[in-house]
């Protein structure tokens, strides 16, 4: 898929460093996706939601007011957005955590500390599928 087609979609970045939210915005700008807001925590990125429509939303795993895990739950829970493709972002690799995001169809894992291209490589193919 070329880059023009990601051209017009829109990304909510969510982590509470902004290095990483840095560096998953320069990832997705490689790849021709300039539509990216950002969130600090679950809270922040559930406003962004109710405000605003996005093609994927990636998220940090541990983060305070509310982690990865709750806000793919509330996001699979709301009828208008259930089928949001969501990516996880995570150094911790806690089964239970694996289990959990897996039964709430999470569409993908990206491990830190990462370079951009299992980001793109994971963007790529969730937003392909769409």
């Amino acid at each position: 898929m070329g880059i023009a087609n990601f051209k017009g979609k829109k990304v909510l970045v969510v982590d509470d460093a902004a290095f990483i939210r840095n560096l998953v915005k320069k990832s997705l700008e490689v790849i021709g996706i300039t539509g990216i807001k950002e969130a600090v925590d679950g809270r922040q990125a559930l406003a962004a939601l109710q405000t605003g429509k996005y093609d994927l939303v990636i998220s940090d795993l541990n983060m305070p007011e509310m982690d990865g895990i709750e806000l793919l739950r509330e996001i699979r829970a709301d009828e208008r957005m259930f089928q949001l493709p969501f990516i996880m972002l995570t150094s911790d690799m806690d089964a239970e955590n694996i289990k959990a995001a897996a039964g709430l169809d999470v569409n993908g894992y990206i491990t830190k500390p990462f370079r951009g291209d299992p980001l793109i490589d994971k963007v790529t193919e969730v937003l392909s599928k769409k």
